[in-house]
Formats: C-alpha cells, structure tokens, sequence
C-alpha cells in the first residue's frame, strides 16, 4: 500500500532579510568585526604570562583592553613574515 504525501500546507519558508542596520560609528563596525574572529588558545608558562601583561601594561596606556590582542597580532605578522607568509594578523 503506497504511503500518503505528508501535508506540508503548515510549513513555509522564511525568505531571507535585509540587515535591520548598517554599522554607524566605528564601536559598531568593531563589534561586527570582532563577532568574525575565532579563539585559538595556547599555554605559555607562568613567568612569560607574566612578562606579557607587563608589557601589555606598558604599550597598552591608550587603549588597555585591545593591547593584548594587538601584540599577539604583531607577534603572529612576525612569525608569517619569517616563515614567508603574508602578514594578515
């Protein structure tokens, strides 16, 4: 006995939407950019933890939040550029 054909009148697709807003000042523009970036987690020892805050403490005085993302950055150009990759950090 062939099976009857489910009733799918109940169902409908969502059609796709426009964005509600485009980024207007540059702590938006951040936001979406950041909401982009993944976390790659490492382990370093106690002692260069240490040195690394200290030198996030340092260089960051202007904008101390993003002073450890902007060194790793660095840090990672650096590393591409030895090895012969594009710096893109």
């Amino acid at each position: 006995m062939p099976k009857a054909a489910a009733d799918l009148s109940q169902f409908q697709v969502k059609k796709p939407t426009a964005p509600t807003s485009v980024p207007t000042s540059r702590a938006e523009a951040r936001r979406d950019q950041e909401a982009k970036l993944i976390t790659k987690g490492f382990r370093v020892n106690r002692e260069a933890a240490h040195q690394f805050n200290m030198l996030c403490a340092e260089v960051g005085k202007d904008d101390p939040k993003n002073a450890g993302p902007k060194l790793i950055a660095e840090a990672l150009n650096e590393l591409f550029k030895k090895y012969r990759k594009p710096p893109i950090a």
